[in-house]
């Protein structure tokens, strides 16, 4: 009874705060008798997924990932921003957890999916780009349709994409997983398990998958200079990796320490604040760019490396 009265204060507390931070800065407060239920968020929410979809309400991004073999920039990872109300794109985390919650994240992918392909489409095609695929639309069985259908429509190379997909959607749609991933490799594209290492099942997935490329989860990597664990982790991973013919990439390198430490056990690809933050790359269909062509440029610390 105590932990519900502490927390239902705390609640409070936190409620107020709010309200008072809307009102200093202007925006409208409306105070509700009683807690929405779970229904009506649950509508509210998927009315704002497919609002933000059909009006365009997103914004892409690219983050660099440089070879560490040749010191170059030569992939980008397509990141999706949403814009808020007065058209600033916001933290990427919430939304599409929510579209996933709610049912919607199949159109927030097909969205992604769609104009990403049209701006590759537009530029030389001479870098490679990795686009993500939530699980739940991996349970999609059109899914890999639509793929092929943009890919042939905005004349992309398959051979320029990657798509990536999580542990945790293996975990919960092994089968569909397995069907994208062999669809997908047909038509040319390849294809990279995002955090690797976190699943129970890490080894087990890069056996019977066809993949190319192993993304190990951030969690083993923004700490790796100060922990002898991780750097364990990190290192027999990528020599497995390695031995089964599979590329690695080490998210969340923050600092010079990290990438010497990665060179050091041949990793392939690093990507991270130290390595290229993301950077826009298109708005909306209405706000037209002639090019995503970031390849080939350098970050300032490597202008002076062979």
């Amino acid at each position: 009874m105590h932990m519900t009265e502490s927390n239902h204060h705390q609640q409070r507390v936190a409620a107020r705060t709010r309200a008072r931070d809307a009102r200093r800065s202007g925006t409208p407060v409306v105070v509700l008798d009683q807690p929405v239920d779970a229904a009506d968020r649950t509508a509210r929410c998927r009315s704002r997924v497919r609002r933000a979809v059909s009006t365009d309400s997103f914004t892409l991004y690219a983050q660099p990932i440089v070879d560490l073999r040749l010191n170059q920039v030569t992939r980008h990872e397509i990141l999706l921003r949403v814009r808020n109300d007065i058209g600033e794109p916001t933290a990427p985390w919430a939304f599409p957890d929510m579209a996933e919650r709610v049912g919607e994240i199949l159109a927030v992918d097909k969205w992604v999916i769609d104009h990403a392909l049209a701006l590759i489409g537009r530029g030389a095609q001479t870098s490679h780009y990795q686009i993500n695929v939530s699980g739940k639309s991996l349970a999609d069985p059109g899914l890999l349709d639509f793929v092929n259908e943009a890919i042939r429509r905005h004349r992309v190379k398959p051979e320029c994409l990657t798509f990536e997909i999580t542990e945790t959607a293996l975990i919960e749609n092994r089968n569909e997983a397995l069907a994208f991933a062999t669809g997908i490799r047909q038509t040319g594209c390849h294809l990279a398990l995002d955090d690797f290492g976190t699943g129970y099942g890490a080894l087990t997935h890069v056996k019977y998958l066809p993949v190319d490329l192993v993304k190990i989860d951030g969690m083993f990597v923004v700490n790796l200079c100060h922990s002898p664990a991780d750097q364990a982790v990190v290192s027999k991973l990528t020599e497995l990796c390695h031995t089964l013919g599979i590329h690695v990439a080490a998210e969340y390198v923050q600092d010079e320490g990290t990438l010497e430490l990665l060179r050091s056990w041949d990793v392939d690809f690093a990507q991270g604040y130290r390595t290229g933050r993301p950077e826009p790359i298109a708005v909306t269909p209405k706000h037209q760019v002639q090019t995503i062509e970031f390849e080939l440029r350098l970050p300032p610390q490597y202008t002076a490396m062979g």
